[in-house]
């Protein structure tokens, strides 16, 4: 089925769910030749840093090339369906938050599926977030300014962790900022049901995914998940969530921002009209720069 997808997303919408499906080895080898380079604006530092159960990570640290005292921090957590590495285009928005925010961005290369399943990767970012707690001082970062946000799989992980850092006591990020996140492993939604054939994400691709994430777990221990099932989300703190209009995840997002308004929680939502599921690699798009304003635009009220 042909949707009305915003001209602007054509180079992406071209791709249906079960061609990234299928061609998702090929797209991570090439990813694994992309590197995030200092530019004239920011310096990228590489840090080994400390995963789940004893692994070691690859954590990249952006941060402008002038800056005085302790800055802010972005925890970015990239997507790919927790099967892909960092595109181009995460590499790219993570720069320009750090030039434009005059932040430091952490982001850390988590493990993958197929090999690394729940909840490996996400106790991959739980650890890298502790890491950056634990060595705010000598970084220079505000630990008190701290940010999450993920796209897709990545806004799965954002959501995660903080509900991990809370169920364990430790201290909550800002602010979540979460882009057509994955949230709900009971794929229950009416735009799950509906949209079995959009680009880049369909409910197919998303029920593989689940299959896969969640192989030889027991389904009653994987509330990191699902986020989407936990009733009180009272701690949560300000989120930021836009939802793709043409995306089988649509209304995960929409009704998790209406959960967390009903519990009290400073919610900003944008229902992207014309979209589909990973319009942000759309990076030169008026799209694209309409939502990195409004996000740089969130990020700089939250911390006043």
């Amino acid at each position: 089925m042909k949707y009305p997808i915003d001209k602007e997303l054509k180079s992406i919408s071209i791709y249906s769910g079960s061609m990234v499906g299928r061609l998702y080895p090929m797209v991570n080898f090439a990813y694994g030749f992309i590197k995030c380079k200092s530019d004239d604006f920011v310096t990228v530092k590489k840090y080994s840093t400390p995963g789940y159960d004893g692994a070691e990570l690859s954590t990249l640290v952006i941060e402008p090339r002038q800056y005085e005292g302790e800055l802010p921090c972005i925890m970015f957590f990239h997507g790919g369906g927790f099967l892909m590495r960092a595109s181009a285009a995460h590499y790219q928005i993570a720069k320009w938050y750090a030039r434009e925010l005059k932040c430091k961005v952490v982001m850390p290369d988590y493990r993958l599926l197929p090999k690394h399943r729940y909840p490996i990767a996400i106790e991959d970012c739980y650890n890298t977030y502790m890491w950056v707690l634990q060595n705010a001082e000598s970084m220079k970062i505000n630990k008190e300014k701290i940010i999450v946000t993920g796209d897709s799989a990545g806004g799965n992980i954002a959501a995660a962790v903080t509900l991990m850092l809370h169920d364990r006591n430790q201290p909550l990020p800002k602010g979540a900022m979460l882009i057509y996140p994955v949230l709900d492993k009971r794929m229950i939604t009416a735009s799950m049901k509906r949209f079995t054939d959009t680009p880049i994400w369909d409910s197919n691709c998303d029920k593989l995914f689940w299959d896969m994430y969640l192989k030889g777990q027991d389904k009653n221990q994987t509330k990191y998940a699902s986020i989407s099932e936990i009733e009180d989300l009272g701690f949560f703190p300000p989120t930021y969530i836009e939802a793709a209009e043409y995306d089988c995840l649509h209304d995960e997002g929409i009704e998790f921002a209406e959960k967390l308004k009903a519990q009290g929680i400073p919610v900003e939502l944008h229902d992207m009209k014309g979209t589909c599921h990973g319009y942000e690699t759309a990076i030169k798009s008026s799209i694209v720069e309409k939502c990195l304003a409004w996000r740089i635009e969130w990020i700089r009220n939250l911390k006043k």
